[in-house]
């Protein structure tokens, strides 16, 4: 049970290491000797839970920190004074105002962009990664285990990546580039 008493010591030094960190956070001019005391609580705190219990010790150490730190914010949220000023009632441009025209056609081809060719450009890939594996001397297994593991993450990349452009021309280089592995396999 000893264990268990660790776990709780370590606990409480997490929850007390949030509100020194929160003293010397409000603070008009922070100090360096309440920050490094308030992460020094914290370290012992986590040192005490993980030597006790491993990484449920952990585990609940960082649970307890966390619930502290919620129950300080929640209590500075419900204590902070009303805003002086309405919020802004600015829009952020997404839709065009009035009758401008909505631009459909471009907004659809970015939609396809994404969805369909990156999805297209991401299995290319994913097909490129596939054969390179198998050409380095991966078993077949593992050779699919890696294709079906570019696929997605490639995916989300190509999406990132697309929709961020600048240009519809970038747009397209950067699927053509996505999807250059897979000229591997058909050469």
């Amino acid at each position: 049970m000893a264990g268990g008493g660790l776990t709780a010591a370590g606990a409480a030094l997490a929850v007390v290491a949030v509100l020194v960190l929160r003293l010397s956070w409000g603070r008009p001019g922070r100090s360096h000797a309440l920050n490094a005391a308030g992460w020094a609580l914290a370290a012992l705190g986590l040192a005490a839970g993980c030597s006790a219990a491993g990484a449920w010790g952990l585990a609940v150490v960082t649970l307890c920190a966390m619930g502290a730190a919620c129950c300080v914010l929640a209590r500075e949220a419900w204590a902070s004074p009303r805003a002086r000023a309405p919020a802004s009632r600015r829009r952020a441009g997404i839709m065009p105002e009035g009758d401008a025209s909505l631009h459909l056609g471009r907004r659809a081809l970015t939609v396809v962009l994404v969805a369909a060719a990156g999805f297209a450009a991401s299995v290319a890939f994913a097909v490129g990664v596939r054969w390179f594996a198998a050409a380095m001397g991966a078993g077949e297994a593992d050779a699919n285990v890696l294709a079906l593991f570019a696929a997605p993450v490639v995916w989300t990349a190509i999406a990132f990546m697309v929709l961020t452009a600048a240009s519809r021309r970038r747009q397209l280089v950067i699927l053509a580039l996505a999807a250059a592995p897979a000229l591997t396999v058909l050469l």
